[in-house]
């Protein structure tokens, strides 16, 4: 187009119709320039568009800090074709190619933009530890949350037609807000549309008994037009729930050696004890954190951790003053066990009223590093790239890899390492919630 014959004003409004900003405080010459470099970069991305090699399937895509392929099998399942991936994690990359019949790259700043061929959907799950309440959340002070920075790169390069990113939902949060205006600012500035607030969901909205939520970031190029708009997002969608734990259990034959055995016995044996004991005695268990090792011991009122936490601490020893008679036998013997020390002395029953049949065999529960957890059977509390694999009560045995990546919607076909898989899966993305996103975002179908 020809915009020296324009008048200021006629090119003020083809800036207002193609979503161009920066216009208003230019002088005719500057708009010119700031319309010619934008022709530019639409025709250079139709240019790859027209020459880009072929494909039979709907779209290309590329899968970036692919990890085991959450994302992949995602747009597999609705005909996209992977034609790069990178993870920087060499057990991963065996797994990916195992499954998948691509060698990610490795290192993300290391990789040559240009190199990257022509595709149509950039994914992945940028770091999420510097976000995370489970890390540090360091946000982009964390050399991890500069990551995201290198994905804008590869997007300026390359001005694929989709984004579709995810992280955890402490990203919606973290430093005030300020961290996902930038991510929201980049993105608009690089030419794509994204929801304002952060998108939240949880695999329970998809019918998936987990308790995942994660901010997911779904963008479509200007020149393509607007996103849809979304639905109402259900703040508690375990009450929609069809589908429960138990349907997504191996055989008993095939989960045998799951079982749990030393020391995650004793532990479930003396808190089975003591759930008893309140049962028989009509107490009811407390709703806050009980901390055993303060039950009894007497610390200065000037130490540190008692004042930070006075109020738990004074609720536990009320609570064992008032039923000492019941539970001091119990409190020494379970002491006197060498496997029950530190952290698992904690317990935290999040498992509603205390029901006559209770017991640690009809729960679900995991050691973590605040204390034993428990929860009922229905959903199991989001995964973690740590060793706090929940404990399936009813069979008293661990969740196996094969159940976790069910969990995670992976199909019993995919093949894994056993070493690594639970940190692994706990790393991975819900393969139905993003192929839901991807279908909204790309075939514009209903979201929930």
């Amino acid at each position: 187009m020809d915009y020296f014959t324009k008048t200021r004003e006629e090119l003020i409004t083809i800036c207002k119709e193609n979503n161009i900003k920066g216009y208003s405080s230019k002088k005719k010459d500057d708009i010119i320039k700031l319309l010619s470099t934008i022709s530019d970069d639409t025709e250079d991305t139709e240019e790859k568009e027209d020459n880009h090699t072929r494909t039979n399937h709907k779209f290309t895509f590329i899968d970036l800090f692919c990890g085991i392929g959450g994302f992949h099998q995602a747009l597999k399942n609705i005909d996209g074709e992977c034609v790069f991936a990178c993870d920087i994690d060499d057990n991963c990359r065996i797994i990916y190619e195992k499954n998948y019949g691509i060698k990610p790259k490795s290192d993300i700043t290391k990789i040559k933009i240009d190199e990257i061929p022509y595709f149509d959907v950039l994914c992945g799950g940028f770091p999420c530890q510097p976000f995370s309440k489970a890390g540090f959340q360091k946000g982009f002070d964390d050399d991890r949350g500069n990551l995201f920075f290198n994905v804008c790169n590869i997007i300026k390069t390359h001005m694929p037609k989709y984004l579709l990113l995810e992280n955890v939902r402490n990203l919606a949060t973290h430093d005030e807000g300020n961290t996902w205006k930038v991510i929201y600012e980049s993105i608009d500035t690089l030419g794509y549309y994204t929801y304002e607030m952060p998108v939240i969901l949880n695999t329970l909205h998809f019918n998936i008994p987990q308790n995942r939520e994660r901010v997911i970031i779904m963008c479509k190029r200007k020149d393509l037009g607007e996103l849809q708009t979304l639905p109402i997002i259900p703040k508690n969608p375990k009450h929609n729930l069809t589908r429960y734990i138990k349907d997504f259990l191996c055989d008993k034959k095939d989960t045998e050696k799951y079982l749990i055995n030393g020391k995650m016995k004793d532990i479930e044996i003396i808190w089975d004890i003591f759930i008893k004991l309140l049962i028989e005695n009509k107490i009811d268990i407390p709703k806050f954190p009980i901390w055993t090792d303060w039950w009894d011991n007497i610390y200065e009122d000037d130490d540190t951790f008692y004042i930070k936490y006075k109020s738990w601490i004074d609720k536990n020893r009320d609570f064992y003053n008032n039923n000492k008679a019941i539970l001091e036998d119990w409190l020494i013997t379970s002491r006197t066990n060498k496997n029950w020390f530190g952290s698992v002395r904690k317990f935290e029953w999040q498992a509603g009223n205390l029901l006559d049949n209770d017991s640690m065999n009809n729960v679900l529960w995991s050691a973590r590093g605040s204390g034993i957890r428990v929860k009922r059977c229905d959903y199991i509390p989001t995964l973690v790239a740590m060793a706090m694999i929940p404990v399936y009560g009813p069979e008293s045995r661990k969740l196996s890899p094969r159940e976790l990546l069910r969990l995670q919607s992976f199909p019993d076909t995919f093949q894994y390492n056993e070493k690594n898989i639970y940190k692994q899966v706990g790393n991975s993305v819900n393969v139905r919630m993003i192929e839901r996103c991807a279908r909204f975002l790309i075939d514009n179908e209903e979201l929930l």
